[in-house]
């Protein structure tokens, strides 16, 4: 069994897909193996839409046979409607996380706009997940630098926090890393086009392949990218099959 922590159904604007057809992506797990897989819906994110992207993760899991889950979405720009769709798809099953995005709405990750969020994963017991990058010259990734996660990591120690691709690049992927050994709360997904030379091993090597999810990025990247670098790395088996699949059952509670 393989599980894919991280991935986006639906067309995204000014983005290339090729083919993001739900058909299309459950042949692609079929011939991986992945047996299922973790969105935030991509019109949501990029549209705003909360209401449709939440009916739409609710469906999608019963017409997949649970294959495709769905994080729930909170932005601070509309804390009183992500809190309002959220609570309404608390029990659903198809949801098992919940995700932010600090540099998508340039809002800095440590802002007390996003302790609402925080509130409503510690009383609900559900992860939360975001996305996470080194600073660059997109002026956006600022937001999401690992370190801004701090305070709320250290104030919600009961929440698992994910770092979303880990810092991305190697300034982030060390303060990320850093983090994860000061608070056994964060967890780390490898999704997205995050190639440094030996960073899986290294990030093993820092906090251990308990605390590492197999994600991917689809529908931006090719599931098969990041499969590939766990397949492919100087990993143990044990520690491959923590990464790929027992770590997220554990985590999302399959």
């Amino acid at each position: 069994m393989i599980i894919d922590s991280h991935i986006h159904v639906g067309p995204m604007a000014r983005q290339y897909v090729r083919d993001y057809s739900i058909e299309g992506l459950l042949a692609q797990m079929d011939r991986l193996g992945i047996d299922r897989s973790v969105s935030c819906n991509t019109y949501t994110l990029c549209e705003g839409d909360l209401e449709y992207g939440a009916e739409y993760g609710s469906r999608l899991y019963q017409e997949t046979g649970g294959r495709i889950l769905s994080y729930h979405y909170y932005t601070p720009k509309c804390q009183a409607r992500s809190l309002n769709v959220m609570e309404k798809y608390v029990e659903d099953p198809a949801y098992v996380g919940i995700k932010i995005h600090p540099a998508f709405v340039m809002t800095p990750a440590e802002d007390e706009s996003f302790r609402p969020v925080w509130e409503f994963a510690k009383a609900h017991g559900l992860p939360i997940i975001s996305h996470t990058w080194d600073i660059t010259s997109n002026p956006k990734q600022i937001y999401a630098f690992p370190d801004r996660f701090e305070r709320f990591i250290q104030e919600y120690p009961e929440v698992k926090f994910i770092m979303a691709h880990s810092g991305g690049r190697p300034g982030g992927i060390r303060a990320a890393a850093g983090l994860g050994k000061r608070y056994k709360n964060v967890m780390f997904d490898i999704a997205g086009d995050i190639w440094c030379n030996g960073a899986l091993e290294y990030l093993v090597g820092e906090v251990g392949a308990e605390r590492i999810l197999y994600g991917s990025d689809y529908n931006m990247m090719d599931q098969q990218m990041m499969l590939g670098v766990v397949l492919g790395s100087k990993l143990s088996i044990k520690e491959k099959e923590c990464i790929l699949c027992s770590n997220a059952i554990r985590l999302f509670e399959f």
